[in-house]
């Protein structure tokens, strides 16, 4: 199938876009990642990680070169691939900094709990880059699907990409998301804008994208269609690694009218993995556990079944974060029965 000629002109002629004003006059995230490319992976996935904190937390090189111990000049010729001494230093100093960074936000947040769905996405991920090929992971919402490819992007850094699609799908707000997670300012149209994104993947990174069945929208289908296409060519012509998360719509689309135009896209792929509808009792004994509490039995068992079936894992890790919370106020170790309180609790709230 092809795209109308009416769908491309609509975006040819587009205006300008404009990420962010404050990232004018800042060292682009696409610059950084070209004066990268060919140094060993430990030191440009470190330095492309320091890039990045600039650029999110709206640092100065000076700031920056505070936190490792660095002139704001060396910072800048790293970032822009022009530092001729050797980098094994300035590296080490900037794993050591993130090293005590994470531990600190180990303290500030709730942890990521792994599980075997965590570990099957995590399995798909690295396959997925290793022998840069697509995947596909599809299911439905609030399974964990979402945290497990963001906890994968956050322990991969300067090789992974993680984007979340747009609501509407169209190709020019997902080429803007794309364009913020590498940090790429533009005052350009779309079109530069994409071509600075295509040149920034190389055949060492991993393209996460999140939602990727806000594309399959009726309406101005052809526009959305277009998202895909661009997806793509990412792949084809930069040999990324690409994993496309989707609901079960995204399934259904892949042998509906529009089939023969996903099997350009479908061909790519090395693996396609059906997310269980609901987690594992392996899964939620795990959840608890994390918790302190032993697995759900009796009358626990009942409330987590109710609560998994008819409003999903992300209800239930809420109801066990309360019941913590309500445990740790009264000074109490927590069991089931603060869960069960919280659940009654929040049943109260909605009217139930």
């Amino acid at each position: 199938m092809t795209t109308p000629p009416s769908a491309s002109l609509k975006l040819e002629t587009e205006p300008a876009l404009d990420l962010s004003a404050e990232s004018r006059n800042r060292i682009p995230g696409d610059l950084v990642y070209k004066a990268t490319a060919d140094l060993p992976d430990h030191q440009r996935n470190a330095i492309r990680r320091l890039h990045a904190h600039y650029a999110e937390n709206n640092l100065s090189l000076q700031e920056v070169g505070a936190l490792i111990s660095r002139s704001p000049a060396t910072i800048g010729l790293i970032f822009r691939g022009k530092y001729e001494a050797k980098l094994d230093d300035t590296v080490s100093e900037i794993e050591a900094y993130f090293e005590l960074e994470d531990r600190r936000a180990q303290g500030r947040k709730l942890p990521f709990i792994p599980t075997r769905l965590s570990e099957r996405i995590w399995k798909i991920c690295d396959g997925a880059f290793e022998f840069q090929r697509m995947a596909f992971i599809v299911g439905d919402g609030q399974v964990g699907k979402t945290e497990a490819c963001e906890q994968y992007a956050a322990k991969n850094p300067g090789r992974t990409v993680y984007t979340r699609m747009p609501s509407d799908g169209l190709r020019s707000h997902f080429i803007i998301r794309a364009a913020q997670q590498l940090r790429i300012p533009s005052g350009a149209k779309t079109a530069a804008v994409a071509e600075r994104i295509i040149a920034a993947f190389d055949s060492r990174m991993l393209w996460i994208i999140d939602e990727v069945h806000h594309c399959l929208k009726e309406s101005r289908g052809y526009q959305r269609l277009e998202t895909i296409e661009f997806i793509r060519e990412v792949f084809d012509l930069r040999k990324c690694g690409v994993v496309l998360i989707a609901n079960s719509s995204f399934q259904k689309a892949l042998h509906g009218p529009m089939e023969k135009f996903f099997q350009q896209t479908v061909r790519r792929g090395m693996y396609t993995y059906n997310v269980p509808h609901l987690p594992t009792s392996q899964d939620l004994a795990a959840f608890a556990a994390a918790y302190g509490l032993p697995p759900a039995a009796g009358p626990a068992l009942e409330v987590q079944t109710e609560v998994i079936q008819k409003q999903a894992l992300g209800k239930w890790l809420t109801l066990l974060r309360i019941a913590s919370k309500m445990a740790a106020q009264k000074k109490q170790k927590l069991n089931w029965s603060h869960v069960q309180i919280a659940r009654d609790g929040i049943a109260h709230l909605e009217g139930r």
